[in-house]
C-alpha cells in the first residue's frame, strides 16, 4: 500500500540534518532511487515511509500530508430551537428528572437497572465513588435525552425545525 508523504516536510527533515540524499539513502537502508522518488513525488511504500520515520526519529503521521479535512456543520443547533420547544423541553425534563433521582437517592427497586447497566459497561474495580458517579450519568442521560423528544416534535410539526 502507497502513503503519500509531504514531500517538502522530507526535505526539510533531511536538510536539517546536513544530509546529502546519498547520506539519507545508506542511513535508512534504502536505495538512493528510491530517495529521490518519494522526494520528488511524495509516494512511498509503508515499508519506505517506516524507515523514514524512524531515520527522523518522528511518526508516519508527522510525514504524511495533512489533507484539509471537510468542514461539517451540525445540522442540529439548539440555538434554532423556537423558545416554545425549549419551555416543553424544561416542563418534561424537571419533572421526570426529578422523580428519577428521588427514586435513584432512595434506592427504590425501579431504579435497580441504573446499577445493572453500570456494572456490565464497567468495571468493578472502580471505587465506590467514582461507580456512584457514573450510575448518576447513566440516570441523567437515559432519562433526560428522551424528555427533548417532545420539543422537537412541538418545532418539527411548526415547521420550526431545528434540523435545517
Amino acid at each position: 500500500m502507497e502513503m503519500e508523504l509531504n514531500n517538502k516536510t522530507l526535505k526539510t527533515h533531511r536538510e536539517s540534518r546536513a544530509w546529502s540524499q546519498t547520506q539519507l539513502a545508506e542511513v535508512s537502508g534504502l536505495s538512493l532511487r528510491t530517495i529521490q522518488r518519494v522526494e520528488k513525488t511524495g509516494i512511498a511504500s509503508q515499508e519506505s515511509a517506516k524507515s523514514l520515520a524512524a531515520v527522523y526519529e518522528c511518526s508516519i503521521a508527522e510525514l504524511l500530508i495533512q489533507k484539509d479535512l471537510p468542514v461539517v456543520e451540525s445540522r442540529f443547533t439548539f440555538s434554532k430551537v423556537s423558545l416554545k420547544a425549549k419551555i416543553i423541553h424544561l416542563s418534561v425534563l424537571m419533572p421526570v428528572l426529578s422523580v428519577a433521582l428521588y427514586l435513584y437517592w432512595t434506592d427504590h427497586s425501579s431504579t435497580v437497572w441504573v446499577n445493572i447497566l453500570r456494572d456490565s459497561i464497567f468495571s468493578t474495580s472502580i471505587s465506590k465513588d467514582r461507580l456512584d458517579k457514573i450510575s448518576f450519568l447513566i440516570l441523567v442521560l437515559t432519562v433526560g435525552l428522551p424528555s427533548l423528544i417532545p420539543g422537537a416534535i412541538y418545532d418539527f410539526v411548526n415547521k420550526q425545525s431545528a434540523f435545517d
